[in-house]
């Protein structure tokens, strides 16, 4: 026991001490800290179906805008159909409908360069055009995913209305169709099904982040519930689909209730926010800056001491 006395007077031990009590209290709140699990959401309410599509129209769009990369039948062109490296597209042989109106609703098609995951960006056609675009893909190369009409857009604003009376008709309408989006009586499913699912990728906060080979998880807060649906059926990018099996439409519902809460909650701001990159991220910088301090300053206290000494 001499060479632990011995030791125990070195001037680092205090420092050695902190340390691994430090480090000790943070392994043990990892093991004991509560980690998400799969839960049963209730049903929601359904509002009503889509309106009529003019396929017509959808294939002169898609002959326009898709067939040059796409081809003529769907089954895609390759570089040397196209005679250029970047125009070509890969086979949309039963895609579904829901596929078409996610990527061309969220203005990453139409595209020069297909094959590379491309950002948001503002859609070039207008809903209905997507519609009709949609309708056609779909009848005309396959049936897939249908696009999910019972998920609800974002609640109406204000500014689109032109008289207070035909604003509040529409909000009763919404929050009638989509109380249990909006009630938050599905939160903490939604969460515990985004941890559990989600959040590696696009990162607890749904801001995204990187992934490997280039590619990355898009940031979720301006994507709408319709949007959020069909990304979880069609898996665009490097996303897996998460089939009804997988997540069923009322868990689906249930987390698309979550990201709704998510997307309205505010950034706590300050200069070390780190625009809220993720708990992971926050957490080690936390815990990097605040040991370097507390070490720190139990040098300059003993060092004090020991010239005072």
């Amino acid at each position: 026991m001499k060479w632990i006395t011995a030791r125990r007077r070195h001037p680092l031990a205090g420092y050695v001490v902190v340390i691994l009590a430090l480090a000790f209290l943070g392994v043990g709140y990892a093991l004991v800290a509560p980690t998400p699990d799969q839960a049963v959401a209730d049903t929601l309410a359904q509002p009503e179906e889509a309106t009529e599509v003019d396929i017509a129209n959808g294939k002169q769009i898609y002959t326009q805008s898709c067939m040059s990369c796409h081809g003529e039948d769907g089954t895609g062109r390759s570089p040397e159909e196209t005679g250029s490296a970047v125009a070509w597209g890969p086979s949309l042989e039963g895609v579904g409908a829901a596929a078409v109106d996610f990527y061309v609703s969220t203005g990453r098609m139409p595209s020069t360069d297909p094959n590379n995951q491309m950002p948001r960006r503002p859609q070039v056609y207008s809903d209905e055009e997507i519609a009709d675009l949609a309708a056609y893909v779909d009848s005309a190369f396959g049936g897939g995913p249908a696009i999910p009409y019972n998920v609800p857009d974002d609640a109406p604003l204000r500014s689109e209305f032109e008289s207070e009376a035909a604003y509040e008709e529409a909000l009763a309408e919404y929050e009638e169709n989509y109380a249990a989006y909006i009630s938050g009586e599905d939160t903490e499913v939604g969460m515990r099904l985004y941890m559990a699912n989600c959040a590696h990728c696009h990162s607890w906060s749904g801001a995204g982040g990187a992934l490997t080979e280039g590619r990355w998880a898009p940031e979720l807060l301006y994507a709408s519930p319709q949007e959020i649906y069909e990304a979880m059926i069609v898996g665009p990018g490097a996303m897996p689909i998460f089939s009804d099996e997988t997540i069923t439409p009322e868990d689906k519902q249930a987390l698309i209730s979550y990201l709704e809460q998510l997307q309205a909650e505010p950034n706590a701001g300050g200069p070390f926010s780190l625009d809220r990159v993720g708990q992971v991220a926050e957490g080690f910088i936390g815990w990097t800056i605040g040991l370097s301090l507390i070490v720190a300053c139990a040098i300059w206290i003993t060092a004090k001491q020991r010239a005072h000494d």
